[in-house]
């Protein structure tokens, strides 16, 4: 193994032990001369990006390192090797996927290191200012914006030296990010069991309740794309992260999940249109997203534990029998009637805390 391969091993080893979070920035704020600055950058950097996907997947480039090819654009040499490096990045990944197709490059959302910027605080009204240099053309992006209590949060935590620049929802946003020393997972404390569900959002082995499907209802409602629509998934995200943060878990060791997969997967003509247009909007991979930064954050183990007949059996007698689900009740022939929900937090718990071996099947 070559000093260069041992030096990216480490790398990555030591990344693998910090916690990393994402803080977001609105720029909006910056006057119109600006913002048709930021405009014009982002048509040509995504112009660029798809120019070295072309060109990567056409000479069928897959593992450099760097990309060293020259596009026709305004864009700073060193601006160009930093899409390029995107670009690069992008075509790896899907070179990993099972249909292997050219993609295109359509998010506008760009990664700049610490070459093309500046993060400065506290300097005026606008508390926060993203200077990007190096662009090309003498262009220099002077961006204001303003703290907020999610980026006070991480005041001891170390910023890194990159953003993410990216244009979401007819808007800009500047994305800054901090890491930490991951802590060490706790040796003592409690074990808690949630099932993740649609109707009820979490609902805990110790038969707690944190969020329901109104979020889901409402969106529905809404006339996709629209303004009401984009405003309803805001809410459904911060409804999201309140139920997450309601569940305590200072006083626990380990946390047990399930490892939900393509739940929502060929749903279509199997479920009502109406149910499936609102499960659609259900996003439980968020929740596990944000429960696992949750544990992390607190030296909580999160343990994943596979869905397979959580809700068909029953966490007293172990039997396994689809029909004894009905709508939101459990109800076994050996006398346990309980929440459906209720009782798959119970059965979560059991399997990750004794296995499979914890439950004595009955056929």
């Amino acid at each position: 193994m070559g000093l260069e391969e041992v030096k990216g091993k480490q790398k990555v080893l030591q990344e693998s032990l910090k916690m990393i979070r994402r803080v977001q920035l609105n720029v909006g704020y910056a006057n119109t001369g600006k913002l048709a600055d930021l405009r014009q950058f982002s048509v040509e950097a995504s112009k660029v990006i798809n120019l070295y996907i072309n060109t990567l997947w056409a000479d069928k480039d897959f593992s450099s390192k760097y990309v060293t090819q020259k596009v026709d654009t305004w864009l700073s040499a060193r601006m160009q090797q930093c899409l390029g490096k995107q670009a690069l990045e992008i075509v790896k990944s899907q070179r990993k996927r099972k249909k292997k197709f050219k993609p295109v490059f359509r998010k506008q959302s760009f990664t700049l290191d610490s070459r093309f910027v500046d993060v400065q605080f506290g300097l005026n009204s606008f508390d926060v200012w993203v200077k990007i240099a190096s662009i090309g053309n003498k262009m220099i992006l002077n961006l204001p914006s303003k703290q907020h209590r999610q980026l006070h949060k991480y005041n001891n935590w170390k910023l890194r030296k990159s953003i993410r620049l990216r244009f979401s929802h007819d808007q800009y946003f500047i994305d800054l990010f901090y890491e930490k020393a991951e802590l060490p997972k706790k040796k003592k404390g409690n074990a808690l069991a949630i099932d993740i569900g649609y109707k009820k959002l979490i609902v805990t082995s110790d038969n707690k309740r944190y969020g329901d499907d109104a979020i889901y209802k409402k969106i529905a409602r809404k006339k996709q794309g629209s303004k009401a629509f984009k405003r309803a998934l805001i809410e459904r995200d911060e409804a999201v992260n309140v139920a997450c943060k309601s569940l305590n878990i200072d006083e626990l060791k380990v946390l047990y999940a399930e490892d939900l997969k393509n739940v929502k997967k060929n749903s279509k003509g199997k479920i009502r249109k109406h149910f499936n247009n609102k499960l659609q909007r259900w996003v439980y991979p968020r929740v596990l997203e944000k429960l696992a930064m949750l544990c992390e954050e607190k030296g909580v183990e999160l343990v994943k534990i596979p869905p397979a007949y959580t809700s068909q059996r029953c966490s007293n007698c172990g039997v396994i029998c689809k029909s004894n689900r009905q709508g939101e009740a459990y109800k076994c022939a050996c006398g346990n009637e309980l929440d459906a929900d209720y009782n798959a937090a119970l059965n979560i718990l059991h399997l990750g805390k004794y296995g499979a071996q914890a439950f004595k099947q009955v056929l």
